[in-house]
């Protein structure tokens, strides 16, 4: 598995292959087949030992330690710094299943036992915490996966400024104000939490848009 790890870390998610780890390892296929059936195999096994590397001292809320907002918060931060730790680390984990992933499977029970125990309906709790999950996966991945390039610099910056005034105010906004990565992140789990703080306190129903009547 260390051999694996290095791997992504030194060529991303598209340099881990069995023939790379046959030749580091110096064995011959069979061990290797014998170990990890297939690739999605073996990257479940690469996410289940980055997120036991992040998790190690990660604990369920106690009694009385945080309310499930704060905690929660915390939680789903260093589930993003878990997958920020490596290149492609947020596709590799956010690919993984979590009956084959221990540590994912634990976080998302620990965070549903953590808002129910706090008076939170357990399928509130689901939609708040698997929202947040998914945020987090869906955030470290365009993190990752786009260039981070500055739309109003270079010969296209009067295109966007016309094209797209609005989204041009908001990016100058953000760059007069110093925000980063971590901050949009933060504002995002924010409006999640605090979002669904509000339906749970008044116990709302789901909100319905008629999505599911639009035709596919």
């Amino acid at each position: 598995m260390a051999q694996a790890l290095i791997l992504l870390r030194r060529e991303g998610l598209e340099g881990v292959t069995f023939r790379k780890l046959i030749s580091r390892l110096k064995v011959k296929a069979p061990a290797i087949y014998w170990r990890f059936r297939d690739k999605q195999d073996l990257l479940e096994a690469m996410a289940e030992s980055i997120l036991q590397e992040f998790f190690a001292d990660w604990t369920p809320m106690q009694p009385g330690e945080s309310s499930w907002q704060v905690w929660l918060a915390h939680t789903m931060n260093r589930l993003r710094q878990a997958m920020l730790g490596y290149p492609d680390g947020g596709r590799v984990i956010a690919g993984a299943r979590p009956h084959q992933t221990p540590t994912l499977a634990r976080i998302a029970e620990c965070s549903l036992r953590a808002l129910e125990d706090s008076g939170v309906p357990l399928a509130t709790a689901a939609g708040i915490v698997f929202t947040a999950v998914h945020y987090t996966f869906g955030h470290v991945i365009e993190e990752q996966s786009s260039p981070s390039l500055d739309v109003l610099a270079g010969p296209a910056a009067a295109s966007v400024v016309s094209e797209f005034p609005t989204i041009a105010r908001l990016i100058q906004s953000s760059r007069d104000r110093g925000h980063t990565p971590q901050a949009i992140y933060e504002l995002g789990i924010s409006l999640i939490i605090r979002g669904g703080e509000f339906v749970a306190a008044d116990h709302m129903p789901p909100l319905k848009t008629g999505i599911s009547q639009l035709p596919e």
